[in-house]
């Protein structure tokens, strides 16, 4: 017998079937209206920055009828010279009526060139979209890069702008200095790195050895004029065997120290040397400044300098009075000693260097002579000074005359150390001007 189901129970399930299929509809979704006019105010087309640098972008939104959208949600994309995105960066709205993105800095080691920045914004239903191309140039990092194979950091502690100050050489064997100082009153904070390179390795297995290869082989490098190698340790930089050297520096404030180490991935020995004056404070100032050095052995460099690396002798070797000796009066002249350098042609003489100071002015004389010592001139004593005389001796070559009569040259070798003599008037004795002397002297 079949078994008959109520109509009423057919027409429910039939209307519930027909509820569900409508409730599966989507409903049609609101179309945008592409009607906001976004402006780029910064970058714009003539922009360059480098890389490394800080950079913000800054944008008005506007509605169809010119006013100023705040509600907006603004977004930026930086795309770099090979069409990579680099960064996706929110704009919050601000003073003067437009957004701005958070500062961020342009990536290192990309593609230099054209880069785009495009700005999409969104109010409800209605949205716009703006782009510019601005110029992305290498930074003095990504420079070195390319031209000698090494990276390094930009030395800009405590916000200092670097500059090179030393480019010379190629990517064989070469040298370059970096950094910069903050104008003060009297003591100016300061931050530096040099970089010098050789190719090859040295020996450097002994004290001595390393003294050599620092003032032999590189010339007596620095920033500024060096004293005295205080100490050496051996120690361990990255991955490479390395010697820590403290240099004593022109002045105790120059806080200066040397990495030496050979880099067999590409051959060749390095020396980093970097002098801080009133570093950040709860840092290793001169571990931050070396940290970032590579080697890149697959850039395969072969750029040249500006300026050829020189090429001279040793430097004089300076015998006495010991660094930084005392005198009193001018009972017992001042006698400056070195050793030989070689056996003198007739065009060949020594240049005995002098300078010192009085008030905020460094005053030098320059003496030539054909022996290996020299007495300091009693008139020196008498001139207004702070009591400190340094001096340096290099082998010279005469190329003419000057025209007090003295020989006119050029140097054969590298500078002597730095050294400095006390000469100070006895207790008791006046001296026959005022002790101008505000600024440190050694």
């Amino acid at each position: 017998m079949k078994k008959i189901i109520p109509i009423k129970y057919s027409i429910s399930i039939l209307l519930a079937l027909l509820t569900a299929c409508a409730a599966q509809t989507p409903s049609p979704m609101p179309v945008p209206i592409q009607d906001l006019t976004i402006q780029v105010l910064y970058p714009i087309e003539t922009t360059e920055v480098e890389m490394g640098q800080s950079f913000k972008s800054i944008i008005k939104v506007l509605d169809a009828g010119g006013e100023v959208v705040k509600d907006a949600e603004v977004v930026v994309s930086l795309d770099n010279a090979e069409d990579h995105a680099v960064a996706n960066i929110p704009a919050m709205f601000g003073s003067g009526d437009v957004y701005r993105t958070d500062t961020r800095s342009i990536p290192h080691k990309m593609q230099a060139g054209s880069w785009t920045l495009t700005v999409r914004a969104k109010s409800g239903a209605h949205e716009g979209v703006a782009a510019v191309d601005f110029h992305v140039n290498d930074s003095v990092s990504e420079k070195l890069l390319h031209q000698y194979g090494f990276w390094i950091d930009s030395p800009s502690l405590r916000g200092i702008v670097p500059s090179l100050s030393k480019e010379q050489g190629d990517a064989l064997n070469g040298a370059i200095a970096w950094g910069g100082v903050i104008p003060s009153q009297h003591i100016f904070p300061e931050s530096w790195i040099e970089v010098q390179w050789r190719a090859g390795k040295f020996d450097l297995s002994t004290a001595s050895r390393l003294r050599e290869f620092m003032l032999n082989t590189l010339g007596n490098p620095g920033v500024y004029f060096t004293r005295d190698i205080e100490t050496l340790e051996q120690t361990k930089f990255k991955n490479w065997d390395a010697w820590k050297l403290k240099v004593r520096g022109q002045l105790t404030r120059y806080d200066e120290q040397w990495v030496i180490f050979y880099a067999p991935e590409v051959d060749k020995t390095y020396a980093i040397g970097t002098t801080v004056v009133l570093p950040p404070t709860g840092i290793d100032a001169h571990e931050t400044l070396r940290k970032g050095f590579e080697v890149h052995p697959e850039i395969h460099a072969n750029g040249t300098a500006p300026k050829p690396l020189p090429r001279a002798f040793p430097p004089v070797e300076l015998l006495s009075p010991r660094l930084g000796e005392l005198f009193y009066g001018t009972s017992q002249p001042i006698v400056l000693e070195w050793k030989p350098l070689k056996e003198l042609t007739e065009d060949e003489y020594y240049l005995v260097s002098v300078d010192y100071n009085y008030q905020e002015a460094n005053l030098s004389r320059s003496y030539t002579t054909r022996e290996t010592r020299f007495v300091l001139p009693e008139k020196l004593y008498q001139t207004p000074n702070c009591g400190i005389f340094n001096w340096q001796v290099t082998l010279m070559r005469r190329t003419g005359t000057e025209e007090d009569g003295q020989p006119k040259g050029e140097p054969l070798s590298f500078h002597s150390l730095y050294w400095y003599v006390q000469w100070r008037y006895p207790f008791g004795e006046e001296a026959p001007f005022d002790p101008l002397c505000p600024n440190p002297q050694f």
